[in-house]
């Protein structure tokens, strides 16, 4: 397994709000005047006429143009004997001479606004940047570097389809009181079965929800120190009341949540000795797809649990920690939270839940 660095779990929720807003930048982008007109303008650009445009203008000498050429003989001529003659004493005669005629008509020529206009352009080694093809280039300069268009092209179509795949299907953000969604006690495939009991072999009594409290946008489920008397079951009496010294609660969803497959996460902050359980399984179940790592723990984490019909994947907050195969494949389930004691471990914890969510894709 490739060693990642773990982030914080406010850097890794903060990743996960990314995620959310990506899509909805992505698409918004895509919808813009901003990227119509960065994608005219790039297809002008990259043209190959507006290429073969522009290294002409940029790398033609004026003396290689015509008005370069013509501004040369021009001024050669002006200094050829027979126009200095003409120019100086104006004989008709003269006139009829090759070089005064061929000087006449340049100078004719070079007065004219039309080239006038085209020498001044070609003289010009700054030329390229009069042209509108310039400003156009310009434009798409200033396109290329705006953070719209930079991101819209730092994601690619496959990977927006892949985060708009998953959709919410299920979430408990804990905004109230438990819910008619909850219950408490075991999952169990009949009301006749005792749902609100606890085990011989654990250190806790449950409650019936009397330690759990909802307040602040968090649920939190508490283990206390405190003798009480309650069911328990015993793996050859079945079952009996006994005292426990310590107390916590269970909770399970009253309807099945997770579909056959999907991703599960919740933001959970662990305090004490107490252990803690928060898996998805079902009625009568001896198993399950557990969301927290039973050998560790960590103490403030956004936990996650992907599933299919053939595996398993753990991860706590960007890390994979565990790989396995899906051992109830094919079920729909429900979600199971409780915190207990193992036996003769005398200690009191809390586990606090943020949010719930499941997906699926």
């Amino acid at each position: 397994m490739q060693t990642v660095k773990m982030l914080s779990t406010k850097q890794f929720e903060q990743w996960l709000q990314e995620q959310a807003q990506i899509v909805v930048r992505y698409r918004k982008v895509e919808k813009s005047d901003l990227l119509e007109e960065y994608n005219t303008l790039k297809e002008v650009v990259e043209s190959a006429e507006f290429q073969s445009k522009k290294t002409r203008l940029t790398t033609t000498r004026y003396a290689d143009t015509q008005e370069g050429s013509t501004m040369a003989l021009y001024k050669q001529l002006k200094w050829n004997t027979s126009v200095i003659l003409y120019n100086l004493l104006k004989k008709e005669a003269w006139k009829e001479k090759p070089e005064v005629v061929q000087y006449l008509e340049l100078a004719a020529q070079i007065q004219t606004p039309a080239f006038q206009e085209a020498n001044a352009f070609w003289k010009n080694p700054k030329r390229w940047l009069t042209t509108p093809e310039s400003q156009q280039e310009k434009r798409y300069n200033e396109l290329v570097k705006h953070a719209d268009i930079v991101f819209y092209f730092q994601h690619t179509v496959q990977e927006i389809a892949e985060l708009e795949s998953y959709k919410m299907t299920w979430a408990a953000e804990f905004e109230t009181q438990m819910s008619g969604a909850w219950q408490t006690g075991f999952l169990y495939p009949s009301k006749e079965f005792k749902a609100d009991h606890s085990h011989v072999g654990e250190g806790q009594a449950y409650v019936q929800g009397r330690n759990t409290q909802v307040a602040n946008r968090m649920l939190t489920i508490s283990t206390k120190k405190e003798k009480t008397m309650a069911a328990a079951w015993h793996p050859t009496k079945g079952m009996i009341m006994h005292e426990f010294a310590y107390t916590s609660d269970v909770w399970h969803t009253a309807a099945a949540v997770a579909p056959k497959s999907g991703v599960l996460q919740a933001k959970v902050r662990l305090a004490g000795k107490a252990k803690h359980i928060l898996c998805l399984t079902k009625a009568n179940a001896k198993k399950a797809l557990h969301l927290l790592p039973a050998d560790k723990q960590v103490k403030d984490a956004i936990y996650t649990l992907v599933w299919n019909e053939k595996e398993v994947i753990n991860y706590v907050n960007n890390v994979e920690v565990s790989r396995s195969q899906n051992p109830l494949a094919g079920e729909a389930l429900h979600l199971l939270m409780r915190s207990y004691l193992p036996e003769n471990v005398k200690a009191t914890g809390k586990m606090d839940i943020d949010w719930i969510r499941i997906y699926t894709k």
